[in-house]
């Protein structure tokens, strides 16, 4: 098993686990596995959305 990509963007993901509390994706890029809540926290931005201009 190769260790993940760090400069990966994860932007392509499949959904391969999913329980009460979390989502689990697996990206198709680097093959690492995510917790859905880590992919929004690494977005770049602001963290506003076009509702707060």
């Amino acid at each position: 098993m190769s260790t993940p990509d760090p400069s990966c963007q994860h932007q392509r993901t499949q959904l391969i686990a999913k329980d009460e509390d979390a989502q689990y994706l697996e990206c198709l890029d680097c093959g690492e596995i995510l917790e859905a809540g880590e992919l929004k926290n690494e977005e770049p931005g602001f963290g506003e959305s076009l509702s707060d201009a």
